[in-house]
């Protein structure tokens, strides 16, 4: 089961990178907070504001973590700085986690030993960005708070999924 889930994590991974042609600006970076990990960005033009497609690879729990995003880019703080931008954003995850115990409503619910748990949710997006145009590179304070469901049968709720993140535009 481990050797059909890598590659298939891999290619969701590496999807935006292969969809570059009618992208203008791509970015790679590192978000740190309650699900940090690596992400890769390609964004594009749309009418008035700048649509980004997200892809994320975090690591927690023995386990490995793919998150899709969609993130919608606003110039509403232009009077502040053109540099600034306000997002929004939404989508979802899929992964796995290796562990002896689960967390639910406040509770530790303990296993004799580890188990394989399979896990999907939703996401929701908002941010603060800052461009530095003198060398390539954006500073973001975001919110990622997230619903999902751990196989067997437990649900998790994380409002506060706030964290920063830097990347390199290219």
């Amino acid at each position: 089961m481990k050797k059909q889930i890598y590659p298939f994590l891999i290619f969701l991974f590496l999807a935006p990178a292969l969809l570059n042609g009618q992208f203008v600006t791509k970015q790679a970076g590192f978000r740190f907070g309650y699900r940090s990990g690596i992400f890769y960005q390609v964004s594009q033009e749309a009418g008035t504001a700048e649509v980004g497609f997200n892809t994320m690879l975090s690591f927690k729990e023995s386990g490995i973590q793919v998150t899709g995003l969609r993130i919608f880019y606003e110039s509403s703080l232009d009077n502040i700085s053109p540099n600034l931008l306000f997002s929004w954003g939404y989508g979802g995850h899929l992964g796995f986690s290796y562990s002896d115990h689960i967390r639910f409503m406040g509770e530790n619910y303990y296993y004799r030993n580890e188990r394989f748990m399979p896990l999907f949710g939703a996401d929701g997006w908002l941010a603060l960005e800052y461009r530095i145009e003198d060398i390539p590179l954006t500073v973001s304070l975001n919110y990622k708070p997230f619903i999902e469901l751990t196989i067997p049968a437990f649900v998790r709720v994380v409002p506060a999924d706030f964290a920063f993140s830097i990347a390199y535009i290219f």
